[in-house]
C-alpha cells in the first residue's frame, strides 16, 4: 500500500504478520525510495515488513522554516494511522530506522509522541540546522531569504530538544563517523543526554566513511545488523527484568 502527501510519499513493502516486527524506515533528505531499495531489500530478507517515507526536497530549498515542523508532524500522523492498522492485524512489534534528515524525523516521533517505538535506529543525528547550514547550497537558499543560523537553530528549537516524556525500556543505536562532516561523530553525545535521562539506553556505533554521504549509504547498507544489534539489547533487557532478585 502506497500514499502520497504534498510533503512525503509511503510505501509498504513485505507481509505484516503477527510474528514479523514492522520498521518505520525514513530516507535521507532528496532521496527517493527507489534509491535505497537494496537497505529495505536487505531488511525484507533479515525478516522485517517495511514502511518507508520519502520527503519532499522543499523542506529546505524552500528556506522557510515552518516546512520542517509540519513535515515532521504529519508524517508522525501518518505513522501512528498505520501502527494503529496494524496493530488491529495483530502486528505487535514496531521499530523504525532513519537515515539523514530521516533520522531527525524519527527523533521528534519517540517517547510519548509513538509509544509503540521500543528500539530504533538513527542513521547519522546531531543539530538539524548546523546540518543544514553545513550543506552550501541550501545555506545560500537561507541567506537570500534573510535566515541565518542562530535563527534557524531558534526556529527549530522545539524539534531539536523534543519533551520525550519517559522511555524507560527504549533501546536506541546512533550510526556515525567522524569523517561526517555535516553530522559528525563527535556532536551527537550533548543530543543523548535528554534521551538518557529519560530512561532510555543509548549506543553509539562508528561506521567507515570518508564524508555525511558516504556514512549514510554505510549505515543502510549495515541496515539488518544494525537492527539485530538495537533489538539484542532490548531482548536482553527484557529477560533480566523478568530474572529474580537476590537479596
Amino acid at each position: 500500500m502506497s500514499r502520497q502527501d504534498g510533503l512525503f510519499q509511503a510505501e509498504e513493502f513485505g507481509t505484516a504478520t503477527p510474528t514479523t516486527a514492522t520498521i518505520i524506515f525514513i530516507c535521507p533528505y532528496g532521496t527517493p525510495i527507489h534509491k535505497v531499495g537494496f537497505a529495505i531489500r536487505r531488511l525484507l530478507r533479515a525478516g522485517y515488513h517495511v514502511v518507508a517515507y520519502e520527503t519532499t526536497t522543499a523542506v529546505f530549498t524552500d528556506a522557510d522554516p515552518l516546512i520542517l515542523p509540519e513535515l515532521i508532524a504529519r508524517i508522525r500522523e501518518d505513522i501512528k494511522s498505520r501502527i494503529a492498522k496494524l496493530t488491529s492485524e495483530g502486528v505487535t512489534e514496531f521499530g523504525f530506522f532513519g537515515s539523514s534528515l530521516g533520522s531527525f524525523i524519527l527523533y521528534n516521533c519517540v517517547g510519548r509522541q509513538i509509544p509503540e517505538f521500543r528500539w530504533g535506529v538513527f542513521n547519522t543525528g546531531g543539530n538539524i540546522a548546523q546540518g543544514m547550514w553545513n550543506m552550501p547550497d541550501l545555506r545560500q537558499l537561507h541567506v537570500a531569504r534573510g535566515w541565518s543560523l542562530p535563527r534557524l537553530e531558534e526556529a527549530w528549537a522545539q524539534l531539536q530538544w523534543p519533551d520525550f516524556g519517559r522511555l524507560d525500556g527504549c533501546r536506541f543505536v546512533f550510526a556515525s563517523s567522524r569523517r561526517d562532516s555535516i553530522a559528525p561523530l563527535g556532536n551527537i553525545s550533548q543530543y543523548l543526554g535528554p534521551m538518557l535521562r529519560a530512561g532510555a539506553e543509548v549506543t553509539v556505533r562508528e561506521v567507515p566513511a570518508i564524508s555525511h554521504r558516504t556514512t549514510v549509504i554505510a549505515g543502510l547498507w549495515r541496515s539488518p545488523q544494525l537492527v539485530r544489534m538495537v533489538r539484542l539489547l532490548l531482548w536482553r533487557h527484557s529477560c533480566l527484568a523478568r530474572l529474580p532478585r537476590v537479596l
